[in-house]
């Protein structure tokens, strides 16, 4: 069972691109007493708030990516690997960007030299027009700071985030962390730390340091990472936590295991249903332990990362007991829908265990041959399937005063013995199921017939919500009008 449940993160900052030349070093360059690298193979990645981005989505969540990355080479291949990991990327198109790269040299797993091709010039960071609604739209924002122009707009986003109610999550830099004032959460290194509150000669002098720092920016929360000494875990208000390391003996790389620290600590959080920083943190330690034994910066995987938590905190009995409790009592609920409190409980529980919906609707008036095979394709398609149903009203202003033939209750009652007891089924009054499926925000659409999917009500915001649709053809010669001009030509 995963840890992590779906939630839009939006990342914010300084994205670049990460090379690895990894070869062999067997002599010394006659033109200066330095190894001459034959480089036998290049690796490139996603780094700094792009790698951020690369964890986020990793983990399964909804990614969003604001960067500037420049139109030159590099900028090209940086797209493209986003582009790759389903993240969305928005970054305006300007010449003057140059997009920041850094080159590692590597032989025998040991980096020989690091090359910065960046521009010294002071950048503008272009934030789009539509960041208000993006910010709005989120669940979280991590703002990843790599002191190369972004931090320009932290103040007014921070503002702007508060303004929404939505958690900040920040990587810090520099000498200066005014800029953070009023942040939900930063993580800086102990360098970092000591770079802005002074040396600190024990856990308890940066604990008794970080209660000041959170006082002054008024912080929720400052989580410092020690490297191999683990991390310190200092919440307003409440008792401090300090959490071992749990790979001391097996670091190859720590590239990026920063960026891997606060996604997973917002993903983490966001998931949790109490809000509980401190499982998000000992959670982000776990993860930062594994992206170090691996070359460069590295993100891990929703599924690995769920079972080494597992293996590390013995999680599996009590996850499993929590997933058949919840089993359980979503079993235990009417699958004919009658209000607004049982939905959301049934949602909720449904989104929780990880599964997947899908819906559909229709008058289903008479049921024959063509619904039955219909409905079995639909409840196939999800792992819980939802039935929106036209009450009588409604039936009648689509296909005439004399319709239905049967009644809600009986058509519900119907639907219900040929799904099974299988699917969830609720009325709606209204013309079209437009309202129910912005309230259920099925992961299928499903629709029968010979449409297209532009045509079909709702598809339009399954599809920005990361949905499909799919269409099921209907059983040829069957259909209710038919079967009731053939009704009626019987009694003639």
């Amino acid at each position: 069972m995963s840890l992590f449940k779906k939630s839009k993160i939006l990342i914010i900052g300084d994205a670049m691109l990460d090379k690895y030349f990894l070869g062999s070093t067997e002599r010394i360059s006659p033109e200066a007493p330095v190894p001459v690298l034959k480089v036998e193979s290049e690796i490139l990645k996603p780094g700094g708030a792009a790698n951020v981005a690369s964890n986020i989505s990793s983990l399964g969540q909804d990614t969003t990516l604001i960067a500037n990355i420049g139109i030159d080479t590099n900028g090209k291949i940086l797209k493209k690997l986003i582009g790759a990991q389903k993240i969305n990327l928005i970054s305006k198109n300007d010449k003057k960007i140059k997009t920041t790269t850094k080159s590692r040299f590597i032989s025998q797993n040991q980096q020989l030299i690091r090359v910065d091709d960046e521009t010294n010039d002071k950048i503008n960071f272009l934030m789009p027009s539509n960041i208000e609604s993006q910010v709005k739209k989120c669940d979280a924002l991590i703002f990843s700071d790599y002191k190369k122009g972004a931090q320009n707009n932290i103040t007014k986003l921070i503002k702007l985030a508060n303004k929404f109610k939505k958690p900040v999550f920040i990587d810090p830099k520099g000498d200066n962390f005014d800029c953070y004032k009023n942040s939900f959460c930063i993580t800086p290194n102990r360098k970092e730390f000591e770079n802005i509150v002074g040396k600190c000669s024990s856990n308890q002098d940066i604990v008794n340091k970080s209660k000041k720092l959170i006082t002054k920016l008024n912080l929720k929360s400052i989580l410092i990472t020690l490297g191999s000494e683990g991390m310190i875990l200092v919440e307003k208000n409440l008792k401090p936590t300090k959490i071992e390391a749990t790979s001391v003996n097996e670091v190859f790389d720590v590239t990026g295991a920063g960026d891997t620290v606060i996604a997973t600590l917002c993903a983490t959080y966001l998931s949790s249903e109490t809000k509980d920083l401190k499982f998000a943190a000992v959670v982000a330690n776990i993860a930062a332990g594994e992206v170090i034994k691996k070359l460069g910066a590295q993100s891990i995987s929703e599924k690995e990362l769920s079972s080494k938590v597992y293996e590390n905190l013995n999680l599996a009995d009590e996850i499993e007991n929590e997933y058949f409790s919840k089993l359980d009592e979503l079993e235990n609920f009417d699958r004919v829908i009658s209000n607004e409190r049982d939905l959301t409980k049934i949602l909720n529980l449904i989104r929780e265990l990880g599964f997947k919906i899908g819906f559909t609707n229709g008058c289903f008036d008479i049921l024959h041959r063509g619904h039955i095979q219909y409905l079995d394709k639909a409840r196939k398609s999800a792992d819980f399937l939802f039935i929106g149903v036209n009450d009588d009203n409604s039936v009648k202003k689509l296909k005439g005063k004399n319709r239905p033939i049967n009644s809600l209750k009986d058509r519900i009652n119907f639907l219900n013995r040929a799904t099974l007891d299988d699917a969830f089924i609720m009325k709606f009054s209204e013309s079209t199921p437009l309202r129910l499926i912005k309230r259920i925000k099925p992961d299928i659409l499903i629709k029968g017939g010979d449409y297209k999917a532009n045509q079909i009500v709702g598809n339009e915001f399954v599809k920005k919500n990361n949905g499909e649709v799919k269409i099921i053809p209907f059983l040829k010669g069957y259909s209710t009008s038919n079967l009731i001009k053939k009704i009626k030509k019987s009694i003639e």
